[in-house]
């Protein structure tokens, strides 16, 4: 039994909503929504072990899981610093930090794809072509028939931008960008275009706040119990003039927004000397700190990703 691709794709649509929308404490849902593509795989091969050996398969977390023990150590810390200072300069900023978030999240999503990719029925031949990926999604595509070709146009433009050899066609590396446009500038490009384009009721190429609180996939307005639409607004509009620009609405679609703002947080706590840089031992000394900081689960799933 195949895995279908429409159902793998809505899987990763959700893994950008929820890292744009702060709906999920885990900066990298893509890691632990795998969860579910992998109880698909793995009930489709009768409970074999995962690559690990073990019945956590793809999940880097699954160990630390089990043992329930979410504190970061001092060499957990002092190791996860010498991995962030890619300069090898003794100090990491928050430029080397994102750095960081974003090579590790590139590695999940890319170790998710193929470890699925022989099992999606699409893919049995070993690659995707833009007929099949089409015939995939065309059950998400909503609303009038005008609308719908709009939908349809946005995807093949999504597809073409994945499709990094020009073949007309993708193969796993490829599939990545097309499941996680966050990963690819030019997908996350036609993504965000895609995303304005839905909210933007008036169509002034910007949204207000009204527009900004509705849900652009699923059309209702976010719910506040979920995370704070209004405060993400103001936090977005980096220029105040009260609207959200594609380049803001970019910045959130690309799940780095939940990020930064946990990072620029965990600088100003540990920065003791006011240089915008942090030292092992400046990331050390407020190791008693870090438990319920914003920072928190960022730091710790870097970490158990890396096996520190």
């Amino acid at each position: 039994m195949r895995i279908s691709l429409a159902l793998l794709l809505l899987f990763g649509f959700l893994t950008v909503s929820h890292a744009a929308d702060g709906t999920s404490d885990d900066p990298f849902p893509e890691e632990h929504d795998s969860e579910d593509a992998e109880d698909a795989e793995e009930a489709s091969e009768d409970g074999e072990e995962g690559e690990d050996g073990g019945e956590g398969g793809n999940d880097p977390l699954s160990h630390y899981e089990d043992e329930g023990d979410d504190a970061l150590t001092e060499k957990h810390l002092r190791d996860l610093h010498k991995a962030m200072d890619h300069n090898k300069d003794g100090k990491v900023h928050l430029d080397e930090i994102l750095k960081h978030s974003e090579d590790i999240r590139k590695a999940v999503v890319k170790k998710e794809i193929a470890g699925v990719f022989e099992e999606i029925e699409s893919t049995k031949d070993g690659h995707l072509s833009l007929e099949e990926h089409m015939s995939e999604v065309e059950e998400f595509h909503e609303g009038t028939d005008e609308e719908k070709e709009v939908q349809r146009a946005a995807e093949k433009a999504k597809f073409k931008a994945a499709d990094t050899n020009g073949d007309d066609k993708l193969d796993k590396e490829e599939l990545v960008h097309l499941m996680h446009p966050e990963t690819h500038p030019e997908v996350l490009e036609h993504h965000t275009k895609e995303e304005m384009r839905k909210r933007d009721a008036n169509k002034d190429g910007k949204l207000d706040q009204k527009e900004w609180e509705v849900d652009a996939t699923h059309g209702e307005h976010q719910d506040p119990e979920t995370h704070d639409p209004e405060a993400d607004f103001k936090n977005l509009d980096e220029n105040k003039d009260g609207f959200i620009d594609y380049e803001e609405l970019r910045h959130w679609e690309s799940g780095r927004y939940h990020t930064q703002d946990a990072m620029k947080k965990l600088l100003e706590l540990a920065d003791k000397d006011g240089d915008k840089q942090l030292t092992a031992d400046e990331l050390v000394s407020i190791e008693d700190k870090i438990e319920g900081h914003d920072a928190h689960p960022h730091l710790l799933d870097w970490v158990f990703h890396e096996e520190l």
